[in-house]
């Protein structure tokens, strides 16, 4: 598993960069939002509340 030190933030990861995103992209990502859209609309998703999450991972997870 790799290691990452440095924590990177919104403006590094919203910022306009000048490259282009590679092929395929967008198009990934809206199967992605359209996959889970479908998902929620079957009834398939199962939601559970922050403090759930947070006792499952532990105390550094807020």
């Amino acid at each position: 598993m790799s290691r990452i030190d440095t924590k990177i933030g919104t403006n590094e990861m919203t910022s306009e960069t000048g490259q282009q995103p590679e092929n395929g992209h967008d198009a990934w990502v809206r199967r992605q939002v359209q996959q889970t859209l479908d998902k929620k609309a079957r009834g398939e998703m199962t939601y559970h509340t922050l403090d759930d999450v947070a006792d499952e991972l532990g105390f550094n997870a807020r």
